[in-house]
């Protein structure tokens, strides 16, 4: 291959940019860089180094860059006893139990701020449920023909490292349309958090790494129809916390985790 220019660490040939030493693209954040062809894959062979201020990361689509979204998971976790404890069944005609619903029984999860959320944006929770066949008293019924399912929850919020206190809860509901499938995976959304929240909000501004959002999760009403005899208990599967991400870590593992 042919060397067309060498000046100092930076070789071009025919086919390659070569740089040996370190890299500064942008002397200014109104500046940018496009590196790659489209569709053509980068390769670096070294570290690839960010800086460490608040919510400075990696995006995704080139053509109106975002960060991107991820999931805080949350196990259903149950008291073990009393009325309000959802029913544990056998699911979609399998040895495979679930927790099936009828209104007001609840359940509880906790799920933690990673070092990767971007600072001050909003979350979502999604309850994932479906309807089987059985009401929460284990009964068979007949074939869903329409209505919908409202989820209930309760959330509060502490930073962590010794800074605050668990906030009051805050309460909303989610209604969605039930489908007539039996066993259709739904997905019913609600964002939990905002710059300027609700009554069913806590702040947006208040979440950073390693604060804990404790969640009641619970069934609001159950307003499913069916052709004949008795309505089914929906079933909630899991829970899940939307959060967008910058795709990178946090410099300190405490706070100020961006100093």
């Amino acid at each position: 291959m042919t060397v067309q220019a060498k000046v100092g660490g930076v070789t071009i040939t025919d086919g390659a940019l070569d740089i040996a030493g370190a890299i500064t693209i942008g002397a200014s954040q109104a500046e940018g860089v496009t590196i790659g062809r489209s569709g053509k894959d980068v390769t670096v062979n070294d570290d690839l180094v960010l800086p460490k201020t608040s919510g400075v990361g990696v995006k995704v689509d080139t053509t109106s860059p975002t960060f991107g979204w991820r999931d805080l998971l949350g196990e259903i976790t149950i008291r073990g006893s009393g009325g309000t404890d959802p029913s544990f069944l056998t699911y979609g005609g399998s040895n495979i139990r679930a927790f099936f619903f009828a209104v007001n029984d609840e359940v509880f999860l906790a799920f933690h701020i990673p070092h990767d959320y971007v600072p001050s944006s909003d979350i979502h929770l999604h309850f994932h449920w479906s309807q089987d066949a059985k009401t929460a008293a284990g009964a068979g019924t007949n074939p869903v023909t329409g209505g919908s399912v409202t989820w209930g929850y309760e959330i509060t919020y502490a930073k962590g490292h010794q800074q605050a206190a668990f906030s009051a809860a805050v309460t909303g509901t989610v209604a969605q349309n039930a489908n007539t499938t039996k066993d259709y995976h739904h997905i019913a959304e609600v964002q939990v958090s905002a710059a300027s929240p609700s009554a069913s909000q806590i702040a947006s501004g208040g979440l950073e790494p390693d604060g804990i959002i404790l969640c009641r999760a619970y069934l609001s009403a159950n307003n499913m129809t069916v052709s004949a005899g008795a309505v089914p208990a929906p079933v909630l599967h899991y829970c899940d916390v939307h959060y967008q991400s910058t795709n990178m870590a946090t410099k300190q593992k405490a706070p100020n985790f961006y100093s």
